[in-house]
């Protein structure tokens, strides 16, 4: 049987229904729709935007999914961008605003430099910081430093940061939680007599070691 594109979405959206039935669950979209609204555009209009204009701590094609993100919801958005990359790049030109942070070739020189991305955020009146991934999106001090300047940091509060930053420390907090977890030792102990010990009597074999 042949189904036209707007059969398929209809049959989809009733397999859709009878999922979230058995599952107790209800289905999160309304009877009608259109094959060529967008997630995002379906819900515009209907909330109060939560900011008027957001800064992104990034660069390249991560700066530019948050930018078009933003722009589906109406939302205004700054972009950084570095010496090396300069304003003609994508997600400099796609961003409502654009200013140049540091002045030398490399991260630590540029998108690294947490205090001027404040600096530029509260110039251009941004509410929010988006920081994308990598570069200063798992840096607990910068959350901090945003949250303390009043201006919201989209991402986990600092001290989730701040505990799954640490392997050792996070897999504490999943036992005390009652979440299983591999046998291992993570201990500041690294004495070769005390880590046999260890292997033996607690964590079992086959071993494995990582530096």
């Amino acid at each position: 049987m042949h189904l036209s594109k707007q059969g398929r979405l209809m049959l989809r959206r009733a397999r859709g229904q009878q999922v979230c039935r058995r599952e107790g669950m209800s289905f999160p979209f309304s009877s009608s729709f259109s094959s060529s609204s967008s997630p995002t555009s379906r819900f515009q209009g209907t909330k109060k935007k939560l900011f008027e204009k957001i800064l992104i701590a990034n660069r390249g094609e991560i700066a530019c999914r948050v930018i078009r993100t933003a722009k589906n919801l109406g939302i205004q958005t700054v972009a950084l961008y570095s010496d090396v990359d300069g304003p003609q790049s994508l997600h400099a030109k796609m961003a409502d605003e654009a200013v140049q942070i540091g002045s030398g070739p490399s991260p630590s020189e540029s998108y690294l430099r947490g205090n001027e991305v404040l600096e530029i955020a509260s110039m251009t009146g941004a509410q929010a910081i988006h920081p994308g991934y990598g570069f200063l999106s798992e840096n607990s001090t910068f959350a901090t430093n945003i949250l303390n300047a009043g201006i919201v940091f989209v991402g986990p509060p600092p001290s989730a940061i701040l505990a799954m930053g640490s392997k050792s420390h996070s897999k504490l907090i999943m036992e005390d939680a009652g979440v299983p977890t591999t046998p291992g030792y993570h201990g500041k102990n690294q004495d070769p007599d005390y880590l046999l010990h260890e292997a033996v009597e607690h964590v079992g074999f086959p071993l494995l070691i990582k530096a």
